[in-house]
């Protein structure tokens, strides 16, 4: 809700209205497995700091690697058969129904390789965007599952403002809009906020929720948590 604080004398008088809010996270997640695996390797902890792709996280996968090396092993020997066949069919040697055989075969090899990288490409889990490790939920020699939590990950990149807002002020307010945001613990650090969502049902408060993007400061000091506040001025 927001506080009315009076400036200025005479009717033209404008009222300042000042909105407290909370910021929150942007985004986070739990990151967990996609296949089933023993945890090789953990390369971050509590509070490592990561950047979108990179690794954090690798499943055992010497089982899988020698099932590609067999695969491998069978197409090398397929596809020296498809170009014997291939040559011995165009001198009639051969029924053309061996060719299309090793063919089919051959592709159904490669189909299976491709198959057995991406398990193994998935063995290896990767932060999906940049952001700080909130908490390592695993550690080596443990199991990873589908569902598993092995990592919390939280955007400190950028953060959500959210305040509530009685109707009557809703005019003041429209998604894209910007808006100037102080944070309490950085009253001198000018934040601007986007207005990213007003909510299209009252809240238990019966007001609604404005929700703003802001980009957090180069040194992540801005914390989910916070609080701060969003002022503009009114005609009365």
């Amino acid at each position: 809700m927001a506080d009315s604080v009076l400036s200025g004398t005479g009717p033209d008088y404008a009222e300042d209205l000042v909105f407290t809010g909370t910021f929150e996270p942007f985004r986070e997640t739990k990151i967990s497995a996609e296949i089933q695996g023993r945890i090789n390797h953990i390369s971050v902890d509590a509070g490592s700091i990561v950047t979108k792709g990179q690794p954090l996280v690798q499943l055992d996968h010497a089982l899988l690697q020698l099932q590609l090396q067999s695969v491998e092993v069978q197409i090398e020997g397929l596809t020296a058969d498809v170009n014997r066949y291939s040559i011995l069919a165009k001198a009639d040697a051969v029924q053309g129904v061996q060719l299309e055989k090793a063919q089919l075969g051959l592709k159904s090899a490669q189909v299976q390789r491709a198959a057995i990288q991406e398990q193994i490409d998935k063995t290896t889990i990767k932060a999906p965007f940049g952001g700080v490790v909130v908490a390592k939920l695993n550690e080596v020699g443990g199991f990873a599952a589908p569902g598993v939590p092995l990592v919390h990950l939280l955007d400190i990149e950028r953060l959500k403002f959210t305040i509530n807002v009685a109707e009557n002020d809703l005019k003041y307010f429209k998604t894209g809009q910007s808006h100037e945001i102080v944070a309490d613990v950085f009253p001198d650090k000018k934040i601007v906020g986007k207005v990213s969502l007003i909510a299209s049902k009252a809240n238990a408060g019966n007001s609604f929720p404005v929700q703003f993007t802001v980009n957090n400061f180069s040194n992540h000091a801005l914390r989910a948590g916070m609080f701060g506040k969003t002022e503009l001025n009114a005609k009365n």
